[in-house]
């Protein structure tokens, strides 16, 4: 007998927007979705002037997508990550899995957030904290979830690792019971970077290098929101059913 020609899988077909049947408000959202793609892959602009008005553009759309997703942003199961309960757990977490934290403890610093305080004087060269690889988030774990499939296939994902960490992240947050639950309930909802700088905040940059260089990761940060939405709106693979329900700007960023 020969041998038999291994089957080929048939590609899922991209669903449009017409035979998603979406509303009028998913409509103006996917638009929307359509002219942040388009403009955050336009060339990088030849001046910081430029680059601001760009930015003041996608500001604009975004704010109204953020608004439009608003129903479908994800609730804390915290009220307050730096709450004694929720420190709590993460510690215990993390000593049953084989973490140490030797004469320091957690504790909230004014302006700050969370950080690591030293209880006692520490002799050098001294442990005093040490983390055990299974308890390090990595692209490794999301190779073997069931993110796996479409790290392979999908170029950003398999050529940045760092995206793909942080979609394993959303799932993981996604799915509730996760072992990595403890770690994500503690995790910052925001933070003071310039990333997260409003319009105004950026223009009093101006002059600075910085400027430029967070001009440029915001500009990316959004073409990858863009990129990912719509890609689990019009597939069909597992992460995409589990996302396109639950991804958000305001969940990615």
């Amino acid at each position: 007998m020969g041998r038999k020609n291994k089957a080929c899988k048939t590609p899922q077909p991209v669903k449009n927007k017409t035979q998603r049947n979406l509303t009028p408000s998913q409509l103006e959202h996917e638009e929307l979705i359509d002219k942040l793609l388009r403009i955050s892959t336009l060339p990088q602009q030849p001046t910081v002037q430029k680059s601001l008005e760009n930015q003041k553009e996608i500001s604009s759309i975004i704010d109204r997508v953020k608004k439009l997703e608003f129903n479908k942003d994800t609730k804390s199961s915290v009220d307050n990550r730096a709450s004694a309960a929720t420190i709590e757990n993460f510690l215990k977490w993390a000593n049953e899995n084989g973490a140490q934290l030797n004469g320091c403890s957690i504790d909230e610093f004014e302006g700050y957030g969370l950080g690591v305080k030293a209880n006692v004087d520490i002799a050098e060269s001294s442990l005093v904290i040490a983390v055990p690889r299974k308890l390090m988030m990595s692209v490794e774990n999301a190779k073997e979830s069931v993110l796996k499939d479409l790290i392979e296939k999908d170029k950003i994902l398999g050529s940045m690792p760092n995206v793909a960490l942080s979609i394993f992240l959303l799932l993981e947050k996604y799915k509730g019971d996760s072992f990595w639950k403890p770690y994500i309930d503690i995790l910052p909802k925001t933070y003071t970077t310039v990333l997260y700088f409003s319009i105004d905040e950026l223009e009093e940059l101006r002059g600075s290098p910085t400027l430029e260089v967070a001009l440029r990761q915001i500009k990316s940060i959004t073409r990858q929101y863009a990129y990912f939405y719509k890609l689990f709106a019009t597939s069909d693979d597992p992460v995409s059913k589990i996302m396109r329900t639950r991804f958000t700007y305001n969940e990615y960023w």
